[in-house]
C-alpha cells in the first residue's frame, strides 16, 4: 500500500465509519470478501449484492467494447475493500483503489494482494497528488455520497484524466428532492445510534449532475433500479 495522507488527520471519521459498517453487518470476513459480488443466500443483503453484480456485468460490458484488447488505467474512488477493484483487475485492466480508509484498504491488500498493476493508495482525492499517470477511466462505485460537492470533485478529477478518458459515477442514488433524502438519512442514522454519521453522507441531485457535465448511461426510462449510472467525458 502506498500511504500518502497522514493517517492521523482522519482516524475519528474512520473509526465512526467502521461502528456504523458493523452495526450495519457490512463488515465483512476476508472469505465472505473473496467470494463478491457473489453471496451467501442467507445474507441480508443477497438482493442487494445481486444488484451490484449485475451492474459490474453492465460495466464490465461497456469497459470491453470501448478497450477492446487494448490496456486501460482505471482508478477507483472510494475503493473500499476492493472488491470492485479486484473484480477490473482481473479483467486485465491496470487498477489503481485509492480510499481514506485504512482498515479496509489493508484488508483488501491482504485479500487481493498487490502488484504492478493492482495498487492500493491511502490518500484523500480532493488534496494529495496520487503517483499515478493519467487514467483512462475515474470510477466512483457507490462512493460519491461521501463528497460534499460533486461539481468540485469533478473539476478535481478531471485533470486526472488521459486525453478520451471518463468519469464513472456508479451504482449510486441521485435524488430530484435533496432535503427529504437527507432527511431519511438523519432519521437513519439518529435510529442506529450514529446520528453524526449523516453530517458525513452527502445527497446529490440529478441537476447537479446535470450541471457537472454528466450523462446519464443507466438505467434507462423503463426501469426502476434505483442504483444509477452516469458518465463524464474529458
Amino acid at each position: 500500500m502506498i500511504i500518502v495522507s497522514d493517517p492521523l488527520l482522519y482516524t475519528e471519521k474512520e473509526s465512526l465509519y467502521i461502528k456504523v459498517r458493523d452495526k450495519e453487518g457490512r463488515v465483512m470476513p476476508d472469505n465472505v470478501l473473496l467470494q463478491l459480488p457473489d453471496t451467501d443466500t442467507n445474507s441480508p443483503y443477497k438482493q442487494e449484492w445481486d444488484i451490484r453484480k449485475q451492474n459490474l456485468e453492465r460495466l464490465l460490458k461497456y469497459l470491453h467494447a470501448r478497450f477492446k484488447n487494448k490496456a486501460a488505467t482505471i482508478i477507483d474512488v472510494g475503493c473500499g475493500n476492493g472488491w470492485m477493484t479486484h473484480a477490473l483487475y482481473e479483467q486485465g485492466y491496470g487498477m489503481h483503489g485509492v480510499d481514506l480508509n485504512l482498515t479496509e484498504l489493508q484488508q483488501a491488500e491482504k485479500v487481493f494482494g498487490t502488484n504492478n498493476t493492482l495498487k492500493w493508495y491511502y490518500a484523500d482525492i480532493m488534496k494529495d497528488a496520487l503517483p499515478i499517470a493519467p487514467a483512462d477511466i475515474i470510477l466512483l462505485s457507490a462512493s460519491c455520497q461521501y463528497f460534499p460537492d460533486l461539481y468540485m470533485l469533478t473539476e478535481r478529477l478531471l485533470p486526472m484524466l488521459s486525453t478520451n478518458g471518463e468519469i464513472h459515477l456508479v451504482d449510486s442514488i441521485f435524488y430530484d428532492d435533496t432535503l427529504a433524502a437527507r432527511q431519511r438519512s438523519e432519521a437513519y442514522y439518529s435510529s442506529i445510534c450514529f446520528p453524526q454519521m449523516s453530517q458525513y453522507y452527502f445527497h446529490h441531485s440529478v441537476k447537479d449532475l446535470k450541471k457537472a457535465g454528466y450523462k446519464k448511461l443507466y438505467p434507462g426510462f423503463f426501469n426502476r433500479s434505483v442504483l444509477q449510472w452516469w458518465c463524464r467525458a474529458k
